[in-house]
């Protein structure tokens, strides 16, 4: 037998239960890997964790690992392995809550680039963008206190936001989808609200700010 074929085998057994595991070597690494996939999951999704009984979340695990197509997943993609085989048989509560928690952990570990919030004077020749971790999402957690629009990134101190959205946010994130400078963003907001709004947005990371060298003359306005 090669070594294929070996680890195909030793895969369906730790996968087939407790009738199928025969050696006690078997037995104790499939409750290894359990305890892995377990530590995963409640670190990972602990809100969805908590909906769930003891009994129900082994049985989620032992569902898991009996179906589950890959022989070897790594560690770090465990969690959206378990997303993708699990979304189709939960209830919809269930199903929000475990997407919602994986949104949380892709934008933490996205390896998009977060400039610090710029310590320099806003002009009209300053060019704004979205946050490159950015995410947008409508929720309806009520166990969780959760309902409407929300922004979701990381920060430049790898902090990840969770933001409710007002109608002016939703706007002037869709406006800036595509980057752009402060007489685009003017032409529809007032501009008192369009700087206060501004200036909270740059502080938290919601947007970027880089400047496209305005003439010496224009002073500015601080941020």
């Amino acid at each position: 037998m090669n070594a294929i074929s070996d680890i195909e085998t030793f895969s369906r057994r730790l996968r087939g239960g407790p009738e199928a595991l025969g050696e006690r070597s078997v037995e104790l690494y499939r409750q290894f890997l359990r305890g892995n996939i377990e530590e995963v999951l409640s670190h990972v999704f602990p809100l969805f964790c908590t909906r769930l009984s003891a009994e129900q979340l082994r049985g989620s695990i032992d569902d898991f690992l009996a179906g589950h197509a890959s022989s070897s997943p790594e560690f770090h993609h465990i969690a959206t392995e378990f997303l993708c085989f699990s979304q189709a048989g939960l209830p919809a509560d269930l199903r929000q809550c475990l997407e919602y928690e994986w949104l949380l952990f892709s934008v933490e570990i996205d390896e998009a680039v977060v400039t610090p919030p710029s310590a320099g004077l806003a002009t009209e020749s300053s060019v704004f963008s979205l946050n490159p971790t950015l995410a947008c999402v409508e929720l309806q957690l009520d166990f969780a206190g959760l309902a409407g629009p929300y922004a979701i990134f990381r920060n430049a101190r790898h902090q990840v936001i969770r933001k409710p959205l007002s109608a002016l946010d939703r706007w002037l994130l869709e406006a800036l989808r595509t980057p752009c400078a402060y007489p685009a963003l003017s032409a529809e907001v007032p501009p008192d609200a369009l700087w206060t709004w501004l200036k909270e947005a740059l502080a938290t990371g919601l947007i970027q700010m880089r400047d496209m060298r305005a003439p010496a003359s224009d002073a500015g306005r601080p941020i």
